[in-house]
């Protein structure tokens, strides 16, 4: 979600790269180019401000490493303001002894994502601890109803009332059910507003008044922009805020949400919403946040989604395919619909570091081009997707034909497909070789120097 922000800070290090001393005056432009950047990704001004007098601190009048490159200690002191502006906290819910209850109170504005949030935290603690969900918006019984919908999908235990309209006795009611079943996480969703107001406020304080809540945590929309701030102080005086949990954070949108909220709460950033389904909640990482920004990716969230995407015994199905040059139209499809798991080439390249700052139309054209691909395999019969011999113009037709795909996209497919298998065939000679002159006790690039 930061590309735009990565694109102007890698742009202010480019400046700086490769200069053997780096003067005040080069690290205070750099910053005031980073400053603009965290402003322009809706960043608040009191935030950003905080961020430069932190980093200037850090940068100047330090005493030089030696060995070690002036514009790489630079950009390790902006990563570690990074990650102090964000908040290298507790991440995760914090959890009581299991023979003991935790109690997580959720609140937010209206829309912020409570409701789904408080589904996924359940999902994901639920071969951890025994949940219950508890519904408390009595102004909107849909969002009650869409609660007990979303603990059915996961089957998890909800409590909610739809007559009752005073949320602290659903809350009672609820507590002495989990005290009955022995359920010792209780997550509870409470009301919205579109925006603050005094009603709200006292309806949560009765709220966390009607037992030892562990945590509140505050749900905000990563979309919202600037607003966020403002809106992450008030409930902070009025209630008090233990964490925050950013939903919509795998959104294209500038992000400066989730750079605000420390400044604004004092409380670190606990979890991120990645995508609508039930099971896209990660815990945060500021480090790897910091990482993400300054354009040095996350591989570690990277691999993460490629175990998610295909199994061990796939990959090792598929490298023996390889091994043996025996790889088909099956195993490009299966590569396709594992890179469409992991979130499509531009999710992937935002992870790789150094390639965050590819063109977005062209990250467009090829994910675009990999959805035809895909429905012109799934055109091809059993045997044509073998690759066991070259598909003749009648077929090529026919494909193209029930693929709703031209010709030429059909030839390309071929083609591209004929250079991945002919790459592979070439690393296998490849790998050959290298043993063949190893057992000779030569390598590759002493056969190079006899040439």
């Amino acid at each position: 979600m930061f590309e735009n922000l990565t694109k102007s800070i890698s742009g202010a290090f480019s400046k700086i790269r490769g200069k053997k001393v780096l003067s005040d005056k080069d690290i205070e432009e750099s910053l005031l180019t980073i400053k603009e950047a965290l402003l322009s990704a809706d960043v608040s001004l009191e935030a950003a401000n905080k961020f430069l007098e932190e980093a200037k601190s850090r940068a100047l009048g330090k005493n030089k490493l030696e060995g070690v490159d002036p514009s790489n200690q630079f950009i390790a002191d902006v990563n570690d303001t990074l990650i102090s502006m964000i908040g290298e906290g507790e991440s995760g819910l914090k959890l009581e002894p299991i023979e003991k209850t935790t109690i997580t109170l959720l609140f937010g504005l209206q829309g912020s994502g409570k409701t789904t949030t408080s589904a996924k935290l359940a999902k994901y603690y639920k071969e951890k601890r025994r949940v219950l969900l508890v519904g408390l918006d009595v102004h909107r019984p849909a969002a009650m109803e869409q609660l007990s919908v979303l603990a059915k999908e996961i089957n998890i235990p909800c409590h909610i009332d739809i007559k009752e309209k005073k949320p602290y006795k659903i809350l009672k009611k609820a507590l002495a059910i989990a005290k009955k079943e022995q359920y010792n996480l209780i997550l509870v969703d409470t009301a919205g507003r579109l925006e603050i107001d005094e009603e709200m406020m006292l309806e949560l304080r009765r709220v966390v008044n009607t037992t030892n809540v562990t945590e509140k945590l505050l749900v905000v929309d990563s979309t919202a922009g600037q607003s966020v701030y403002d809106v992450a102080k008030s409930f902070q005086s009025n209630i008090g805020i233990d964490g925050v949990i950013l939903t919509k954070f795998d959104s294209g949108v500038r992000g400066g949400a989730a750079l605000s909220l420390k400044y604004a709460t004092g409380s670190s950033v606990r979890f991120v919403g990645t995508g609508e389904h039930l099971e896209d909640i990660d815990v945060f990482d500021a480090k790897r946040v910091a990482g993400q920004i300054l354009g040095m990716g996350d591989i570690v969230k990277l691999v993460e989604k490629a175990k998610a995407a295909i199994s061990e015994k796939e990959a090792e199905e598929m490298l023996k395919k390889v091994i043996e040059n025996n790889f088909d139209y099956n195993d490009f499809l299966k590569q396709i619909e594992a890179t469409a798991k992991m979130g499509g080439i531009s999710k992937m390249s935002s992870m790789i570091p150094g390639m965050g700052n590819i063109d977005s139309d062209l990250i467009s054209r090829e994910e675009a081009k990999f959805s035809k691909y895909k429905a012109i395999i799934q055109s091809m019969t059993k045997k044509e997707r073998l690759a066991l011999f070259p598909l003749n113009n009648s077929r090529k037709m026919r494909i193209a034909k029930g693929s709703g795909q031209s010709l030429f996209e059909v030839n390309q497919l071929i083609k591209q497909f004929s250079m991945m298998k002919n790459m592979m065939g070439s690393s296998k000679k490849m790998d050959k070789l290298a043993k063949s002159l190893e057992n000779m006790g030569m390598s590759i690039d002493d056969l190079n120097k006899l040439m």
